[in-house]
């Protein structure tokens, strides 16, 4: 018993048809056309195989569903469905040649991926020249703050201090008190307040100076023969003259003038008022 594709070749000669012919109108190779003939179906691509017997079988007017069985058989698989709808309708690369509109649809995908990588790699440098950018304006602009002089808020901007001048024009001594000083040498006075306070001292042993007694601080101010300390306020204030509170003075909201004098042994305490 022949083989089927002797029968196919057997009957494509009986009608006349050359390989030539089909090889035009189907587009498949002459090679592939004289494996299927020589039952050389391994030389066939594997997923055209069962096409390009179909379309060979059709072509010479065998039955292409008669055939499709008979290659299954001889390659050993049981014998196959019946070619589906989809298969039939499915035209192969070589017996239908790609029109130059359908070859430039298929290579959109490839082209599309280009321009993605392309718009990938050109948003990455973007990215990275606006993070460069901005990283050196910051440097500039910390440059330029450091070489700009730094502004200090003087520490007697909130209370103001009190000068002799003010304290003649503005004020009128309100009370005036005269107490022993009982303390000896070497003789020390120490201010605390539970409230921010301005105050300028003067002694024999040191210069002039004014400064701001924070809220819970405490001073300690070392003299000689004198001591002269003018506060803008006392509220809040103790002195402590060698370790002992100094109780003579009351709390004001107002200006109060202390003078210590070691030689006299005596404690002399002004109390200001705002001239009407």
């Amino acid at each position: 018993m022949s083989e089927f594709y002797t029968e196919l070749k057997a009957l494509r000669e009986e009608r006349g048809i050359d390989l030539e012919e089909i090889h035009h109108r189907t587009k498949i190779s002459l090679a592939s056309l004289n494996a299927i003939e020589n039952g050389q179906f391994i030389q066939l691509p594997h997923t055209y195989m069962r096409l390009f017997v179909k379309a060979y079988a059709t072509e010479i007017g065998a039955d292409a569903e008669e055939t499709l069985s008979q290659l299954e058989t001889f390659l050993g698989n049981k014998p196959a469905p019946s070619t589906s709808k989809k298969e039939e309708d499915q035209e192969t690369p070589e017996s239908h040649p790609l029109t130059e509109s359908e070859s430039a649809d298929l290579s959109v995908p490839n082209r599309s991926a280009k321009n993605m990588r392309k718009d990938m790699v050109t948003g990455i440098i973007l990215v990275a020249i606006s993070i460069f950018a901005i990283y050196i304006i910051r440097v500039v602009n910390a440059e330029e703050a450091a070489k700009a002089p730094m502004e200090y808020p003087s520490e007697f901007e909130e209370e103001g201090p009190i000068t002799d001048q003010m304290l003649q024009n503005d004020y009128d001594v309100l009370t005036q008190s005269t107490q022993i000083m009982e303390a000896e040498a070497p003789y020390t006075l120490k201010l605390a307040t539970a409230e921010r306070v301005w105050y300028r001292s003067q002694s024999d042993t040191l210069s002039p100076a004014e400064a701001v007694l924070p809220i819970g601080d405490n001073r300690l101010i070392e003299f000689g023969d004198s001591l002269e300390i003018l506060f803008k306020h006392t509220k809040g204030l103790n002195l402590y003259l060698n370790g002992l509170t100094l109780n003579s003075f009351d709390s004001s909201q107002n200006p109060v003038k202390i003078s210590l004098s070691t030689v006299d042994k005596t404690v002399t305490i002004q109390h200001f008022t705002p001239k009407i």
